[in-house]
């Protein structure tokens, strides 16, 4: 009996430690799952502040210079594209003039042409031509001569001698005018010598008064005195004399003319004279510049930039007429033409420092804030390189 309980002990016990135990593991394995569940849920929260900081810290920043790169791209490739525009419409415009100016439909010309045959047509019908004219005037004239000597009853030999006199008187006329005539050829001669002794000196009194042939502000005389303007002034007066007896003058004379004008405050006189300058030698650009400069002046800046464009279709290689027009655009607040011309100035002369400087002022009115800053820095490091 006792030895079945002792038996049936072990058992019992066996299962009460193992459903011990087995509570005991239980209880364990559920803390561990909480656990690994605590440490992901903390980690999860650690990647999302930390993915949250990076986009903070890096990429936003990131992102929003890549928005304002993109705006200035923007901006750069629509004031591109406005050149290119520009460029275009002035080409365009260019060749419409021409075709306006060089030629004339044909329409018209052939209507012309059958005007003038129809008016040829009715002279003919109503006129007779100047040959049979001057035929019947020639016979009317010998009938009246002859009905004339008829009537008087004038003899032939009488008619003859009185032609013969007044033949003679004719003659004696004639050498009169003859020695006229010489004495006006000496004095032609005379004049036409002291015309040139006249401009010569008057280029010579120039270049000692130190007059530059351009009238831009950094390089006008501004130290001109009273007694030497009033020298040239007379030199001018002698020749203005001298060209209205009908001698014409040298292309640059009437150039250095109106100089002397523009420095005596006498505009109307020094465009006047430019113009004949111009007139003479098409080429003379230094003229299209003066009197480009003086119309704007004058409040005519159309016509300054029309004579302007002019010369840059005759040479448009110097870079002086397009600083002119550059500055004339700038003036009128027309900022796209205004750095195109000064474009040009820097690709026909790339060591103008200043107009890298002046390109930067502009950029910066237009809000092209990186063009402005790519100008500015070459300026600097240009003019630290003098």
């Amino acid at each position: 009996m006792n030895f079945n309980i002792k038996f049936k002990n072990p058992f019992k016990r066996l299962e009460n430690a193992t459903g011990v135990d087995s509570g005991f593991k239980k209880k364990t394995f559920i803390k561990t799952d909480k656990q690994i569940y605590t440490i992901i849920g903390i980690a999860f929260a650690v990647s999302a502040v930390a993915l949250l900081c990076y986009w903070l810290l890096k990429e936003r920043p990131y992102n929003d210079k890549l928005l304002a790169e993109k705006d200035e791209l923007i901006k750069t490739l629509k004031f591109t594209r406005d050149k290119l525009k520009k460029i275009h419409e002035n080409a365009v415009a260019s060749y419409e003039e021409k075709l306006k100016n060089e030629y004339i439909p044909k329409s018209i010309y052939d209507d012309k042409i059958n005007d003038y045959e129809q008016k040829l047509t009715s002279y003919k019908n109503s006129y007779i031509s100047k040959e049979d004219h001057e035929k019947q005037v020639a016979e009317l004239e010998q009938r009246l001569k002859e009905e004339s000597l008829s009537e008087e009853g004038t003899s032939k030999k009488e008619f003859e001698q009185k032609v013969t006199a007044l033949e003679q008187k004719v003659s004696i006329l004639e050498d009169k005018n003859l020695d006229l005539k010489e004495t006006l050829e000496k004095s032609a001669e005379f004049i036409k010598g002291e015309k040139d002794a006249l401009e010569n000196m008057f280029l010579l009194e120039r270049k000692k008064a130190l007059i530059p042939s351009l009238i831009l502000p950094e390089t006008k005389n501004n130290a001109l005195t009273a007694d030497v303007l009033k020298k040239l002034v007379a030199i001018k007066e002698k020749l203005k004399n001298i060209d209205e007896m009908n001698l014409p003058l040298k292309s640059e004379t009437y150039f250095g003319m109106g100089l002397v004008s523009y420095y005596n405050k006498q505009l109307d006189e020094a465009i006047e004279q430019w113009e004949n300058a111009v007139s003479l030698n098409k080429n003379n650009l230094k003229a299209y510049i003066c009197l480009g400069i003086v119309y704007n002046e004058e409040n005519m800046s159309d016509n300054a930039m029309k004579i302007l464009k002019h010369a840059i279709e005759i040479n448009p290689k110097y870079a002086t007429i397009h600083l002119t027009l550059a500055r004339i655009y700038e003036q009128k607040g027309v900022l796209d033409d205004a750095i195109y011309e000064y474009l040009k100035v820097l690709e026909i002369n790339p060591e103008t420092v200043d107009i890298h400087n002046k390109l930067g002022i502009l950029y910066e009115k237009k809000g092209l804030k990186e063009e402005a800053k790519k100008s500015f820095a070459q300026y600097e490091k240009l003019r630290g390189g003098k």
